[in-house]
Formats: structure tokens, C-alpha cells, sequence
């Protein structure tokens, strides 16, 4: 049974929840921030949800932040200041909750009209918020449905070797899981954004499709290969005659996706005149074929991918504003590139490692490696197992081998840029896993030691840091943290510069937080992990280290990995 911890002053929504929802357990709720720590130390790992009202009517000692001297001393009535400390306290709170539990699901709730959540629910990664109507029953269904939907979705995904590569377990992720899930049970188009390399392809074919409940095929068009003059045949179709050369009729992709899902990449490319017959489309469920009398009907799941930003090009009048609008831009998604997707890393690299493996070139060196040393030659359905870490992993099933990555070579692919993405990353591990198995198959009278019997451990592949640097080298461009150029003003002080990478967002906070995000940990980088120095750079105060660190935290960065990272 799912435990849920409420915090709040009062017991109205602990009385709700406990009336309407019995089949979750509701811990004693915590009053103010003191509790809300102790309770969380007492049920460590046993709390699934946190739901936090904002407004907290207690008294001045206990409100969040303990030091308020610095609030105080801007000036004004001191009766006003701690007014508004208590109608934002749950903003506090959370902010204190995500230093110590990062990914602990959390819904913001508020009964008052006047206290505006989106923007500090998102800042501070809520996992979501609502506004309560004082209506027992229509309150107690909006919690239970969010509080539901959240619960389902925090439950592990073991992936399959067919399904797509970015599940994950950060909030980001399963928000977006979430999001997709969705999107495609709907009639709507779907909108799927990101840099190349991001696998919106994939999405579109592994998740989307599946679970659009349609009976039909999945067809793939790239607009971007396709010549403009055959652009409208390729899509529509063809009738004998239409035009010179057009021998014999041909049906286009949306008679073959008919009752499936068409997925178009790249669809800017697609032409002002074409953008008018796809609106056709959506809004009639018809189109004609090139030298067609007679219109024919469609049903299908319509998705497109772009990395381009539809908004700008609808303003600088290269896409159809009618069109852009029936293509569903309010729930457009953003899928991350590889650099955003630190935390799940480890969970990609295995996934990619586990499909490189498949690959038929890398499957007989597997194959030769293993009969060079008396191993069973791997089936096809046996994967490697990949270890990070110095130590090496205990002896189990013989056919199980081990790609062993030492630290340092975790290290450098992890904090490679991959402008390629995804696409990028697979073809690296590829070239790292065919190098390395070259290696020790074309010399393994030299490589191997003696005959060490039970100790020998054929079975373990160690990928060294040396092939990994010499991989990515041709690769590497000038990285942000490189980019840092420090200049002098005209008083003396110094200013810092660096080089960000600004990609879409689902909002404009999300992609501010974002660019702050980045220029945060690289000046981090290059002050040696120094705050005071920070504060000094940023504000004019080598004391502000303090109020960098709360910032950082806030925007989720995790000092600790950063301090590894660096150490490392």
C-alpha cells in the first residue's frame, strides 16, 4: 500500500484523502518544515508522495527561512514580511525537501486563487500542482487522479530490448512518459521536438504507435530526402497519366497508414501548397491524389518531428499558421539530447551497449573472442553485461560476459558533449566495442597470461580509457567550460563569459532555468568548486556563497556530483 505524507497546518485534506482514498496509507502529517524533516528521516524510503499545501498559518519561529534577517532588513512593516512567508511557506519547504530528496514525488496544492503555482512548481520540480474548490468530492477526484497517475508512473520500467532507449528514472523522464503516454491514446497530432540525433523517430515508432490502440501500420517519412517535385506524389498518391512518366498509379503514404500512424520528419520542409493539402487532411479526413477526380478518405494518427522552431518559421511566413495551430503545438514535446540525460547515463549506456552487441560485425568478434578462450559462443538473445567500477564483478553464468568500464572511461563518455545525441552515442560504442574486441582477438597469444585457471577471467572485455579517448578526440570540439574568457572592466572587476547552449523548452522558465543551469555548473568548473569566488564573479561578494549554493539547489544542481566529477 502506497505511502502518502501530507504536509499542512491543518486536517481538512488529511480528512479528505483519508475519506475518499482508503486504499493509500496516509503517514501522520507534518505542521511546519521541523516535522516535515523528522518525518521524512523516521519513514526513510518508505514515502512514495508528498502532497504540500503552500499557505501555512503558523507561528513566526517556525516559517521557513530560519535566518530572516536579511528579509527583514530590506525594510518595510515586519508584519507584511511574514505575511507573505506564510502564503509561500510551501514553496520553502519544497525547496528544503529537494536538497535532500531530489526525485521524491511531490503535488502542490492550494486552495486560493491568488497564489499563482506554475512557474515556482516547475522552478522547484514539483512533480505536479492543482487548485482545490473547496468541494469535497471534486477535490478529492482531481487529487486522487493525479496522486494515481503519479504512483503508476514511479513504479520501475524494465525496458525490453524492442521498446525506445530514454526511459529513465528522474522526474523529467517520467513526466514526459507520461506526457507521451497520453498524447498518443488521443486523436490529436502529435508534436515531437529536439535535436538531432534524439530519437524522435523511434518514439514515434516504439511508443507512440503502440499505444495509440490502432490497428493499422506505422509509416515513416523523412520530408527532409525527399526532392520537392515528388514531395506531393510521395504523400498523396498518383494516378496513371497525371503527368508524363506517370505510367501506372501509385498509392502515397497516406493510403498505406490508413486506420495506423504517418510520422513526418522533419515536416518544415514540407511546402507551403503540400501544408494546405495536409490541413485538408486533419480537419476533412480527405485528400486527392495527383490526377484524382474524386477525393479519398483517411484515418490516421498523425505525427510530426522537427528541430526547427515552427513558431519563428510561421512568423517569418515559411509554415501555415492554420496548419501549425491543428497540429496541436500546446502539447508539443521536447525530447532531451544526451547531454540533459546525465542522471539516467549509466542506464542509456547499458541499453546502447546491449544493441551495439547485436550488431552482426561485433557478434562474430564476440563469437571468435569466446572460441580463442574456450568460453561458449554467446546465442543470439545472451547481451553483455556492463560494470562500472574498479571492482571486478563476481564470476556467475559462463555465457555471461562482461564489458568491464573502469572509472575514467565512465567518466569520459559521460562528460563528452555529444552534439550528435543519441545517434552519435550508439555509433561511438559500436567503434569502442569493435576496437577493443579487435584487439584482443587478433592477438591473443600476446594479450592473454598464462593459463591462471580458476582465477583466469576470459570472461570479463575491459574497455581501457586510452581507446576511449582516442575515439572521441576527433570529436571533441571546444566545450563551454573551455569557452571561458575573462575580461576586466573599466572599474577593475571581473566579468565571466561563457558559452551556452540554449535548446527548446516546454516553456520559457524551463529554458531559462536551463541556460542558468549551465553557466552555474561551468563557472563552478573553472572556480575549483570555490562558491565564495562565485559569489565574487556574480555579486560583487566574495560572502555570497551561501546564496549561489541555494540557487544551485534550487535549479537542481547536485554539488556533490559536481565535486566528483571534478575530484575524478
Amino acid at each position: 500500500m502506497p505511502s502518502i505524507l501530507i504536509i499542512d497546518d491543518e486536517d481538512n485534506y488529511l480528512e479528505l484523502c483519508r475519506r475518499y482514498m482508503p486504499e493509500h496509507s496516509f503517514l501522520p502529517p507534518a505542521r511546519n518544515y521541523r516535522e516535515t524533516a523528522a518525518a521524512l528521516r523516521r519513514y526513510a524510503g518508505q514515502v512514495d508522495l508528498v502532497l504540500l499545501d503552500v499557505h501555512f498559518n503558523i507561528p513566526d519561529a517556525e516559517l521557513l527561512p530560519h535566518d530572516k534577517q536579511p528579509l527583514l532588513a530590506r525594510g518595510g512593516d515586519p508584519a507584511k514580511v511574514f505575511e507573505r512567508l506564510r502564503r509561500s511557506q510551501g514553496l520553502y519547504i519544497l525547496d528544503q525537501i529537494r536538497q535532500s530528496h531530489p526525485d521524491l514525488p511531490v503535488i502542490v496544492m492550494t486552495s486560493r486563487d491568488d497564489l499563482p503555482l506554475e512557474a515556482d512548481a516547475e522552478r522547484l520540480r514539483a512533480e505536479d500542482y492543482t487548485y482545490l474548490l473547496a468541494d469535497d468530492y471534486l477535490d478529492a477526484r482531481a487529487l486522487k487522479l493525479q496522486i494515481d497517475g503519479i504512483l503508476a508512473q514511479r513504479e520501475r520500467h524494465v525496458a525490453a530490448a524492442g521498446e525506445p532507449f530514454y526511459w529513465g528514472n528522474s522526474a523529467a523522464m517520467i513526466g514526459l512518459r507520461r506526457r507521451l503516454g497520453i498524447l498518443a491514446r488521443g486523436r490529436l497530432p502529435v508534436i515531437i521536438q529536439g535535436a538531432t540525433g534524439t530519437g524522435k523517430s523511434l518514439v514515434a515508432r516504439e511508443f507512440i504507435h503502440p499505444r495509440s490502440e490502432r490497428a493499422g501500420p506505422f509509416v515513416a517519412v523523412d520530408l527532409s530526402t525527399l526532392p520537392n517535385d515528388l514531395m506531393a506524389a510521395h504523400l498523396f498518391g498518383v494516378v496513371k497519366g497525371a503527368y508524363t512518366g506517370a505510367t501506372s498509379s501509385r498509392e502515397g503514404v497516406l493510403a498505406r497508414a490508413h486506420g495506423g500512424t504517418l510520422f513526418l520528419d522533419e515536416i518544415g520542409n514540407l511546402g507551403l501548397e503540400l501544408q494546405k493539402s495536409l490541413l485538408l487532411v486533419l480537419q476533412e479526413g480527405a485528400y486527392r491524389p495527383i490526377g484524382a477526380t474524386k477525393e479519398l478518405q483517411t484515418d490516421i494518427k498523425l505525427v510530426v518531428a522537427t528541430n526547427e522552431n515552427l513558431a519563428a518559421m510561421v512568423r517569418a511566413g515559411r509554415f501555415r499558421e492554420d496548419l501549425y495551430m491543428r497540429l496541436n503545438p500546446a502539447t508539443a514535446v521536447t525530447l532531451p539530447g544526451l547531454r540533459e540525460r546525465r542522471d539516467d547515463f549509466q542506464e542509456l549506456l547499458e541499453w546502447f551497449m546491449r544493441r551495439v552487441t547485436a550488431e552482426a560485425y561485433n557478434r562474430d568478434l564476440l563469437a571468435q573472442y569466446a572460441e580463442q578462450r574456450g568460453l561458449p559462443a554467446p546465442g543470439p538473445n545472451d547481451n553483455l553485461a556492463v560494470t562500472v567500477g574498479r571492482s571486478i564483478p563476481p564470476r556467475g553464468d559462463a555465457r555471461r560476459m562482461h564489458v568491464l568500464l573502469h572509472p575514467s572511461s565512465f567518466k569520459l563518455l559521460q562528460e563528452f558533449d555529444w552534439p550528435g545525441n543519441f545517434r552519435q552515442f550508439e555509433m561511438t560504442l559500436s567503434n569502442l566495442l569493435t576496437f577493443t574486441l579487435v584487439d584482443l582477438v587478433d592477438r591473443p597469444e600476446r594479450i592473454e597470461p598464462e593459463d591462471l585457471g580458476e582465477a583466469g577471467r576470459p570472461d570479463i572485455i575491459p574497455i581501457l580509457p586510452r581507446t576511449v579517448s582516442d575515439l572521441l578526440r576527433p570529436m571533441t570540439a571546444p566545450t563551454a567550460s573551455e569557452a571561458l574568457v575573462e575580461e576586466v572592466a573599466a572599474d577593475g572587476a571581473e566579468l565571466a563569459r561563457l558559452a551556452i547552449v540554449v535548446r527548446p523548452g516546454d516553456s520559457l522558465n524551463a529554458v531559462s532555468c536551463a541556460v542558468e543551469r549551465q553557466y552555474l555548473e561551468h563557472l563552478y568548473e573553472r572556480c575549483l568548486g570555490d562558491l565564495g569566488k562565485m559569489g565574487e564573479i556574480l555579486l560583487n561578494d566574495a560572502g555570497a556563497g551561501r546564496k549561489i549554493q541555494l540557487r544551485m539547489n534550487q535549479l537542481g544542481i547536485k554539488l556533490r556530483r559536481l565535486k566528483r566529477r571534478a575530484d575524478g
